[in-house]
């Protein structure tokens, strides 16, 4: 039961973990990009871990320097 804690993270920690603002997050929330719960009777949110580890994406090798000098590749 103690890992299961562990497995919801609120929009602040959600925030920390990929080093973005909270309205970042609630963004992310309001586009369906990232699953979040309402505890019921509360206006607390918790996000599962899953949901935000979704968000990150593999970096093509060939593009680090890129992403390294600040430039993107996205159109």
């Amino acid at each position: 039961m103690v890992q299961a804690g562990r497995d919801l993270l609120t929009v602040e920690q959600a925030a920390d973990y990929l080093q973005v603002s909270e309205s970042s997050i609630r963004s992310y929330i309001r586009q369906g990009c990232l699953q979040a719960f309402r505890v019921a009777g509360k206006r607390k949110v918790l996000i599962p871990r899953e949901s935000v580890l979704s968000l990150l994406q593999p970096v093509n090798p060939e593009t680090i320097d890129d992403l390294a000098d600040g430039n993107s590749t996205e159109e």
